[in-house]
């Protein structure tokens, strides 16, 4: 008997053949989010009625240190799991640079349940601010 048959792989069409690709995907996902640092960042967005910015993120996980912030936030966005926008116009004590998530996330944690429980995640962040 061959491996394949063994492993029931035997794909009758193109369209079984895509069930593990993306299922391969959302290991890969489910990989990068899993991450502690990583999954408070996004969980702190999905909290957030509005974008925020590095000090904000900063300020709201003090248990992270700024360089592992900063770190985290990148592979995020280079995952595409978070978008950074940059304002233009801005004071010089202002912020210039804000963190959301994307909509990959946002299906993503949809995915795991967790946009059922956002209202209280956002109920929960306003007592904190």
């Amino acid at each position: 008997m061959e491996l394949d048959e063994k492993l029931n792989l035997n794909y009758e069409s193109e369209k079984d053949l895509e069930t593990p690709k993306k299922l391969e995907n959302m290991r890969k996902e489910l990989e990068i989010i899993s991450e502690k640092t990583r999954y408070k960042i996004l969980l702190t967005l999905l909290a957030s009625d509005d974008s925020l910015s590095f000090s904000q993120l900063r300020d709201f996980l003090p248990s992270i240190p700024e360089n592992n912030l900063n770190y985290h936030l990148k592979i995020l966005k280079e995952n595409n799991f978070i978008k950074n926008e940059k304002r233009m116009e801005y004071k010089r004590s202002e912020p210039r640079s804000f963190y959301s998530l994307s909509k990959k996330s946002i299906n993503l944690l949809g995915n795991l349940g967790l946009n059922a429980v956002k209202e209280e995640f956002q109920a929960l962040f306003k007592q904190m601010t």
